[in-house]
Order: C-alpha cells, then structure tokens, then sequence
C-alpha cells in the first residue's frame, strides 16, 4: 500500500465536495462541478476510474455468485502476472486487506516493536513503518523517496508491498518476497506492546475472495496495456502549467514549494477544479488525460 496519509492530509481530503459520480480521471460533484484528479487514490488508480475490462469482469464475478474466498485459478493467474510485473521477487502472499498485509511485515520489524513500546499508538506506528518499507507500484522505477523517509529501509530490503493498479473498493493486500523461504519469517507473533499490554498482530496468508483476485488480475493486465501506449511524451504535456508548483519524474509530480504551504497550495487547486495529493510527502500524478483549460490555473497557484 501507498503510505498511509497524515491526519493532517485526511483532514484536506474532507473538504472534498460531494462526489456523484467519476469517470476517467475527472470527479463530478453533486452540485454540478468537475475536478480533474492529480491524486489518484495516492497514485493507485493510474488508469483512472473507468469500468474497462476490470469493470466488466466485476459484473460477471458477481452473477456468478464468486464473491466468497473458495479456491480458485485467478490465484495462481494474479501470482504469475505479479512475478512476471517484479522479475526480481520469487514469492508472493495474499492477505484480505493491505492494513493486514503491512502489519504482518510491521511485526518482523524492530523499530516498529520500539515504537509500540514507547506508547506510540498502533495507528502512529504503523504510519511511521509504511513510509519505511518498500513498496511496488505500477509507474515505480520513476518514483524518487523522500530524503528524511527513504523508502524499503525497514527489514533490509527482502520484503515489499506491491501496490495493484486498483481502486480501494477491492483493497486487498499482497506481499512480495526476494525468496520463497523469506514468506516462511511471515508468522503468527503475540508482541508486547507496554504496560503489560500484547497485540495479536494478523501476519499468516490468509483467503481474498475470488472476485478481488479476478479483478486485480485483469487490473494489472490492463495497466501493462496502457504502459505501453503512455510515457514521456504524455507526461511532459503538463510540464509548461507546473513551473515553480512541481518537479516531474515520470507522471509523478513532486511539490516545489515549502511542505508548511501544503493546505493553502492544496486549496487553492482545489478551488480552482483540481484535485492534488493532500499529503505533502506523496506525490501527485499526472492524468492519462487533460486539457490545457483543466490545468492552465496550476500556473497562477503560487503566484
């Protein structure tokens, strides 16, 4: 999963209007509004929200009746198109949702395990960790890590979640290993947590419905077709309207300007139909599609 966003970053994303309906990469509002979304569900939804074949895929899972954990060939099929997306990994674990997947590595973790002793909540601890694991996602070899929260520091790098290209209405968690006898470290673990207190943390595999499967297979599928038809050039349309607001890596856009503008910047977009990442330290992206009236106000932002 993407790191979990600041409380601060939540608290931006809820002075979001009503959202009626998305299609693409555009939020239409119940009074009537549009927004041209830079963020992405944190960069997860790079193909934007459109039902597609995944979409189509969905519907026929569900007049199946495939909406419980049975055993099932997407499985296997999700596994095999995983390792064939990150060559370097050799072993793969689903778990029903990301939160479970992260605190199972979170608990092989020592500083993790220092953080809980030290009274830092469980949510507090597992946000500081999912900034320091390593973390797959579709578009990742043109992210760049924050210097202060260098990305795959925690566990010494055996482990990663890998982030699907899907939308968090089918969350689920999938943890990718470098050898198949790493996944074996992924077990039950009783910890202290202080004051005489323990947590049971969720670190064995556990079943994902077979429709979640199914849908992140045709998802990834899906992503590996639009990768080849996007790239620099896509992504350099929008470099004229970011001047002095971001620097661009690939599709991601990286704030220029100081991390104690964050509200303000991202207010000001939004009032302006544009939605950005909320949290400072996750980068916005660039939408397969726009126009140049859609970003044209990015210009004048800090102006």
């Amino acid at each position: 999963m993407m790191p979990l966003i600041s409380l601060e970053a939540a608290q931006l994303l809820s002075a979001l209007p009503a959202i009626q309906r998305a299609r693409g990469w555009r939020l239409y509002t119940a009074e009537g509004g549009r927004i041209l979304d830079l963020y992405a569900d944190g960069g997860r939804m790079p193909l934007g929200r459109r039902a597609g074949s995944a979409g189509k895929l969905a519907k026929e899972m569900i007049d199946r009746g495939l909406l419980s954990a049975y055993p099932t060939f997407w499985r296997k099929r999700l596994e095999n198109q995983i390792l064939s997306w990150l060559p370097d990994y050799a072993g793969i674990l689903f778990f029903p949702t990301e939160i479970e997947a992260l605190t199972a590595l979170a608990a092989l973790d020592a500083d993790f395990l220092m953080d809980l002793r030290k009274g830092l909540s469980l949510q507090e601890s597992l946000a500081d960790f999912s900034r320091r694991v390593a973390i797959e996602v579709p578009f990742g070899e043109y992210k760049r890590e924050a210097p202060e929260t260098p990305g795959g520091s925690a566990l010494a790098g055996p482990y990663a979640l890998a982030l699907l290209p899907l939308a968090p209405a089918w969350d689920f968690g999938v943890v990718v290993a470098r050898t198949r006898d790493d996944l074996s470290a992924l077990a039950s673990t009783t910890i202290s947590s202080g004051a005489n207190a323990s947590l049971e943390l969720p670190s064995r595999e556990s079943s994902v419905p077979a429709i979640k499967l199914a849908v992140g297979a045709r998802s990834l599928a899906d992503f590996e077709a639009y990768r080849k038809k996007t790239g620099e050039k896509a992504w350099a349309a929008i470099d004229p309207f970011i001047v002095g607001l971001f620097d661009r890596s690939g599709p991601w856009l990286y704030p220029r300007y100081a991390k104690p503008k964050q509200a303000n910047v991202f207010a000001s977009c939004l009032s302006a139909g544009i939605l950005i990442s909320p949290d400072y330290d996750l980068p916005s992206i660039v939408p397969g599609e726009f126009d140049a009236g859609e970003v044209a106000p990015l210009r004048s932002i800090l102006a």
